[in-house]
This record gives structure tokens, sequence and C-alpha cells, in this order.
């Protein structure tokens, strides 16, 4: 417990796991990139639908929408699998040499406070001679020689990454078995280094992120609709594909990344009772080639609404009844490395509560 209240106190790329097997055992490397005892904090990301980033250092995870940015009354995308999450972490660029420097130095900082435990102590000099001073824990594998200063601008240290978007679970530390290493400009990791960041990761970022228009429902008529009389029903936004990408810079003019192509596929009512007639009579709302759904009452008393309900009963005994449009999109998606396949459905759904009057005429 005393190592894990230390390894809180310490900035990004200083491994918790670290102070825990310090005190425990002397471990065993391979090398830089298996093997190794979890880091105990990864250089954090934070997400920010705005702006597009997930700040990691020196390799950000840009999202940008090359078309269809939803603009104002977007949401994220729902997916209808229940158990689809983005991945939890990876292993991706965090900081140049100078940076990470830095960071490491000012861990070892953090650490040395009044009352620390000499094994946590030790830790930390060891962690930090591995990169200033060639030191291996084994004898056996490479170090750095004063965090690769000499490489500025030619490559950055990788590292593990959390995913702020992911849900709070242990897996967040999944990619905690690997402690940073460097890698040149425009170049991946040694194969076999687990979690490294994929285009098939970069297109669950790229999901998590996808914003599409939302479901604001118009009725006319325009608030107490009446029993028998068809309230015509449209929404106020356009249902047209929207794409977003997901990039990690390596350096050297080369990207990884992938593209996510969110399409409106379906556009399905539910009166929210089963006294009711809806139209079509599936349900489901045609999407028109402007991204259109739905139309304004047209005038004619005797015309079917393109989308829209006739309630047969009032809410007088049982309260507003739930209008509820739900918008379906399919998502797919394509890769830097030519890969690419479908992703799960997302939905969004706004329900709009509609009061329903029984009375014997009305005039529009």
């Amino acid at each position: 417990m005393q190592a894990v209240r230390i390894a809180r106190r310490l900035g990004p790329t200083v491994p918790i796991a670290m102070l825990v097997v310090a005190a425990t055992a002397v471990p065993s490397y391979a090398h830089d990139t298996t093997q190794k005892p979890p880091p105990s904090t990864s250089s954090h990301a934070s997400g920010d639908s705005k702006n597009g980033t997930l700040t990691a250092g020196a390799g950000a995870v840009s999202v940008t929408y090359p078309s269809g940015s939803p603009g104002g009354n977007s949401h994220p995308l729902t997916s209808v699998d229940v158990h689809w999450t983005p991945p939890p972490c990876w292993i991706g660029p965090i900081a140049d040499p100078v940076t990470f420097k830095k960071n490491v130095l000012d861990g070892v900082k953090a650490t040395n406070v009044p009352g620390q435990a000499n094994y946590a102590l030790e830790a930390m000099d060891q962690y930090k001679k591995h990169y200033d001073s060639n030191y291996t824990w084994d004898g056996s594998g490479k170090g750095y020689k004063d965090f690769n200063i000499d490489q500025q601008g030619k490559g950055m240290f990788w590292g593990p990454v959390e995913n702020p978007d992911a849900p709070n679970s242990l897996d967040k530390f999944a990619c905690n078995s690997t402690i940073p290493f460097f890698v040149p400009n425009g170049q991946r990791p040694p194969a076999g280094t687990p979690n490294v960041i994929t285009s098939e990761m970069l297109s669950k970022i790229a999901y998590a992120h996808t914003q599409v228009p939302g479901v604001t429902i118009k009725t006319n008529p325009v608030n107490t609709q009446t029993v028998n009389l068809p309230t015509w029903v449209r929404l106020d936004e356009k249902y047209t594909p929207v794409k977003v990408r997901a990039s990690v810079d390596l350096g050297g003019g080369q990207q990884i990344w992938a593209e996510t192509t969110a399409s409106p596929t379906s556009v399905h009512i539910d009166p929210g009772t089963s006294d009711a007639t809806v139209y079509p009579a599936s349900g489901d709302c045609p999407i028109a080639g402007d991204g259109t759904v739905g139309a304004d009452y047209n005038g004619n008393p005797k015309a079917d609404p393109p989308c829209g309900v006739t309630y047969l009963r009032s809410t007088q005994a049982t309260g507003p009844f739930d209008l509820d449009v739900t918008a379906t999109w399919s998502v797919s998606w394509t890769g830097s490395d030519g890969g690419g396949a479908a992703l799960p459905d997302g939905r969004i759904q706004q329900p709009r509560q509609v009061t329903v009057q029984e009375i014997q005429s009305i005039n529009r």
C-alpha cells in the first residue's frame, strides 16, 4: 500500500509496479519491450471532443471530421452491442527525449521525500539509470544514455497510454507491463511488442468520438395532439454520412490512421402506446436524399404523413405518451494499413412527451 501511495504522486512514465516489485524480488528483463514491471502511471490522455485530441505527450491521437461534422445539436453514437468498448489502453508515442527526461526526473524528485521507503527510492534510481546510464536489471539487454537526448527530433519514446473514453476498469492497466522505449521517426516498435497502437484500434477510438445529428422531434399540431387526427412528424436535423479520422503521428512524415464512416440507415418512430397507428406502417420513416426526415403538414386533411402517428385514445387517464424516434447508423472503417471492416451499428434516441386530447371536431 505504501508503494501505491508513493506512485500516485509520480508524474507520467513512472512505473508503479516497479516500486512494488523492488520490495519483493529482483526482476529479470529480456529487453525493453517485454517482461518489464508495469508502469505506475501511463502517459495519461485527456479526451476532448471539441478540439479532437487525446493528448499523450508528443504523440497525440488526433481526431478530426473529414466530412459531415454534425455541428450544434450532435450526440455520440451509442453502440447497439452493449459489450462493445473502445480500447482501454495502448502503446504509442508519449514524449520526445527532452520531455521524457523531464518527466522521469520529476518523478524521481517526487519520490525523494522524507519518510520514503528505501525500496521505492532504489526502484526509482534504477529506473532513472535505465535511461541515463545504460542500466539493465539483469545485466543483459540495453539501456539508454542521457535519455537519448542526442536523438531529439529523430524519434520519440513510446509507452502506455490510458484511454480516457474507455469504461473505468482494471483493463486500463492492461498495457502497463511495458515500460517506455525509444522508436526512431517513421518506424514501429519491434515485432512482438504487446498492445502497440494499430489502425484497427484507431478505428475504435474514432468510433468512440463519432458524433452525429440528434433527434429533435417537431410535430404538427405543435403542442397538444388530438385523437384520430394524424400527427405529422419531422426532424430538425439532416441525416448524411459522417466521417471521423483518428491518427497518430510517427514522425518523419509517417502516420497510422483509421477513418470511420457512419451512415444513417433507418429512423424508427414509436408512438409510446399500442393504441396508435404509425406512418408508414413499418414505423420506419424514409430518409430523403437531402437527409431530411418527415415533413410539415401539407394542408390536405385526407393525406397521411410520410412520418407520423394517429393516436386512438387520449392521455387523460394515463398521462403523456413518450413519442420516441430512434435513428440507427451503420459504421465501417478503413485504415492506413489497408485494413477495414464493419463496426457495430450506433443509435441515437430522444423521446418527447406528447399530450393527446379527445374532442368532437377540430379545425386546422
